[in-house]
């Protein structure tokens, strides 16, 4: 005889799917801020954010399970690979080279800067796009789900960003910043939608912005408070902006059908409909 699982009732998601979503990054963000309260010394509070995110990311598939089978693990159904990491190699590359050529070689490796790379790669992803794609996937009744995920998350991103100009950006840097990072956000979550890993988005994160803080003179603690001349600054975003290009063809239409099939398996879809049919 077949136990039958229980399984949780998730209304909110349900019936305000946008507004689970917004509830969820911002329980994560409240959460994974809790080093920055306690005056801890930056490596310190970057590396227990790092540690809070994967512990919020266990709690949120161990509160959708047994349906969801959570964020750690790439999808069997996931193709392409190869094409994701080479967009990935693109972007990597292209911006070393882009700052190479605007300002020179800089190279400054701090256990700082590893840190904070660190960080970025799990507290970004785990608010932008850990937990809000699943839910998203699973919730949003549209067929046209994977567009509004993408557009929504990258320019939430790409406005986060925008708003180091209050932390000492100068105004141009930041809407430079802005805009690299919202087509940089469409690779990232391109990653993450067609694998059902937020892992491979996380050290993709992480790896790139190590790459930028040790070698981007620009940069203060993650802020571009020195401005580019226009001849270093447009090469530098038009990387970005190609690699989110990039990241589009790897949603592209034809592609849809794989993605959806990636979450409805990472969301049991398919047993439960197999089930209703019984």
């Amino acid at each position: 005889m077949k136990t039958e699982v229980k399984t949780r009732k998730h209304t909110l998601c349900e019936k305000a799917p946008l507004l689970a979503m917004f509830l969820a990054a911002v329980l994560a963000l409240l959460f994974l801020s809790i080093p920055g309260l306690l005056g801890l010394p930056k490596v310190a509070e970057c590396l227990a954010s790092s540690v809070l995110a994967v512990l919020f990311m266990i709690a949120f598939t161990r509160w959708f399970a047994p349906e969801f089978k959570g964020v750690f693990k790439t999808s069997h159904l996931a193709t392409g690979l190869a094409f994701v990491w080479l967009a990935f190699a693109f972007n990597f590359f292209g911006s070393y080279f882009a700052g190479l050529a605007g300002s020179g070689f800089y190279f400054k490796p701090t256990v700082e800067a590893l840190a904070m790379a660190i960080a970025a790669g799990f507290y970004e992803e785990t608010i932008f796009r850990g937990v809000t794609v699943p839910i998203g996937m699973r919730y949003l009744k549209s067929e046209k789900r994977v567009g509004i995920l993408v557009l929504i998350s990258a320019l939430v991103f790409g406005l986060m960003h925008i708003g180091n100009i209050v932390n000492g950006a100068s105004v141009q840097m930041g809407i430079a910043q802005g805009i690299a990072t919202t087509f940089g956000g469409i690779l990232f979550i391109a990653a993450y939608l067609r694998t059902g890993n937020i892992l491979i988005p996380i050290f993709m994160h992480g790896i790139y912005d190590y790459m930028c803080f040790v070698t981007d003179p620009t940069l203060e603690s993650g802020i571009m408070v020195n401005d580019l001349t226009a001849s270093a600054l447009i090469p530098a975003v038009l990387v970005e902006v190609i690699a989110g290009i990039w990241g589009l063809y790897l949603l592209r239409p034809a592609k849809r059908a794989e993605i959806h099939a990636i979450w409805d398996d990472k969301w049991s879809v398919n047993n439960e409909r197999a089930q209703a049919e019984q």
